[in-house]
């Protein structure tokens, strides 16, 4: 199983349920990956949810090339 961390604050995700899916933003880059538990209110992620082919908004990788 993969450790799914923060973007905001890079503390370790603990509570999947607390997570708010978002698009990536140049201006606020992903905090780099630390062993402590995430302290956010609501933890970030940048990207669609697991299951989700895209989020509104996100460009499909085809579109990219």
């Amino acid at each position: 199983m993969n450790d799914i961390h923060c973007h905001a604050c890079g503390g370790f995700i603990t509570d999947p349920e607390r997570i708010s899916h978002r698009l990536a933003d140049v201006a606020f880059p992903p905090a780099a990956p630390k062993s402590a538990t995430c302290q956010c209110r609501e933890s970030v992620i940048f990207g669609p949810p697991v299951g989700y082919a895209s989020v509104p908004g996100m460009k499909a990788a085809a579109d990219l090339n």
